[in-house]
């Protein structure tokens, strides 16, 4: 090294120089120091557990897609099943007793003597299908009975025809209405003598193939 001249003792000029030399040195660590720093944040370090990670759980290959298996699949739904319909209902059936009802009526509860009343009877099919039913003249008749109901005093078929069948397809709660007017007075078989019945109580049954109706309570008055 240059040996230091000058006014001043050498162990100046030495020191001046060490100085110089300590703050160069001392810049140039501090450049260093900040290159490093920033040149950490462009490549960030990868953790150690990280890379051993993936390493050892490569991703899965198109080969290793997870399939579920029979037992976890769900079966598509079957078509809807739907009840058939009902066949047609076949032709009606003869109508059985317990459908049929015979109802007798009066037009009115008093009678004068010499009125003459008039009685009919209702026929209905109280079933829930229809059916079938002959409710022709020889088949129904009116019948006038004392009040205890133990003697008959006229009956619509002593001395009207009782000729002739009516066979009726008859619907549910269909009504059929037939009637007559009775002169007050007693019949026989073959429409013989008539005797005119008094005041008083009497019954009025209606029957339709032998089928009694319940009895109607009307009354005949001076």
């Amino acid at each position: 090294m240059i040996e230091p001249t000058g006014p001043l003792p050498s162990t100046v000029y030495w020191r001046r120089r060490i100085a110089a030399i300590g703050a160069a040195l001392v810049t140039l660590l501090l450049v260093i120091w900040i290159v490093g720093l920033f040149g950490s944040d462009d490549q960030p370090a990868v953790p150690t557990n990280a890379a051993a990670a993936s390493s050892s759980n490569p991703p899965p290959s198109m080969s290793e897609t997870a399939v579920p298996s029979s037992s976890s699949t769900t079966p598509p739904p079957s078509p809807t099943q739907t009840t058939p319909p009902p066949p047609p209902p076949g032709p009606p059936q003869p109508c059985a007793d317990d459908v049929i009802a015979v109802v007798a009526k009066a037009n009115k509860p008093f009678y004068t003597i010499g009125d003459q009343p008039e009685l009919s009877m209702d026929v209905v099919n109280n079933g829930p299908v229809p059916c079938i039913k002959d409710i022709g003249r020889q088949h129904r008749e009116l019948t006038v009975l004392t009040a205890d109901g133990a003697t008959v005093l006229w009956s619509s078929n002593h001395c009207l025809s009782t000729a002739g069948s009516e066979v009726r397809v008859m619907q549910p709660k269909e009504l059929f209405n037939y009637g007559t007017k009775w002169a007050g007075s007693t019949s026989k078989p073959g429409c013989g003598a008539h005797t005119r019945v008094g005041p008083g109580d009497y019954l009025l049954v209606a029957k339709l193939a032998g089928k009694a109706s319940s009895p109607v309570v009307f009354r005949l008055e001076w």
